[in-house]
């Protein structure tokens, strides 16, 4: 054991892990002579377990040269049911269509805000060969660029189909996004506009914020629980106690 290792107390090192993302709780337990025998991890679902331990590992080797075997490392991960809270619904600052017709090249521009801030942009584009059939697409591919603009979103949308449809004497255009959920599943959402006076481009923008305005709570990403003073002041406790009977 190296003698940098006996000047770093199981608390350090329990406090250093507890720093990483997505890391909910962690328990180091060392043998009678203080070397580490165990680390167990608690984290969300949001990050793969070997790449945790290749945190784990990294952290520990960069702040005290600190060697651990990955096979020491145990990483459990459970659903994050914690306080979250709520992004607010997206709404339509803006949007157009920019058409060049002599090379026929269309781009699309969206502006997002939260209902809450209007502060707050996302903004989003596309730009490609234009053709009058492709103008709902080419609005809808700017919308999901301007959601993936958003840090809180766990993985990016993509814009799985698009179909317009006559219901009840008017177009609708109804759209699916494509999103992994924190299971490492596919979901889809579907969303659904009608278009208006403004020459339907506006359609396409309103049914992409219909698919996903209902579910943002869901595919939001988790902030780290903040515990309380008195919780991390048992935990060190705890692992003093148990520093102190490795070491009798």
């Amino acid at each position: 054991m190296s003698g940098e290792f006996e000047q770093v107390s199981v608390s350090e090192i329990e406090a250093l892990i507890r720093r990483l993302p997505t890391v909910l709780r962690c328990h180091v337990a060392v043998n009678e002579w203080g070397a580490v025998e165990e680390i167990h991890v608690l984290t969300t679902l949001d990050r793969a377990p070997k790449q945790i331990v290749r945190d784990v590992e990294s952290a520990l080797l960069a702040q005290w040269d600190l060697r651990i075997d990955h096979k020491k490392i145990s990483v459990a991960q459970i659903v994050d049911d914690g306080p979250m809270e709520p992004f607010p619904r997206l709404i339509v600052a803006e949007f157009r269509m920019d058409l060049d017709t002599i090379h026929h090249v269309g781009h699309s521009f969206v502006r997002l805000q939260p209902s809450n801030d209007g502060s707050t942009d996302y903004e989003g584009q596309w730009r490609g060969h234009y053709v009058p059939s492709q103008y709902h697409n080419m609005m809808a591919w700017a919308t999901v660029d301007a959601l993936n603009q958003i840090p809180e979103l766990r993985e990016p949308l993509v814009l799985a189909a698009l179909e317009t449809m006559s219901l009840a004497g008017t177009t609708v255009v109804v759209v699916a996004l494509s999103y992994v959920s924190s299971r490492r599943r596919e979901e889809i959402l579907v969303g659904a506009a009608r278009e208006r006076r403004e020459g339907g481009h506006g359609a396409a923008v309103r049914a992409v914020l219909d698919a996903i305005n209902r579910r943002l709570s869901e595919i939001q990403r988790p902030k780290p629980i903040k515990r309380p003073p008195s919780d991390i002041a048992e935990t060190e406790s705890e692992s003093r106690r148990n520093t102190d009977q490795s070491e009798s």
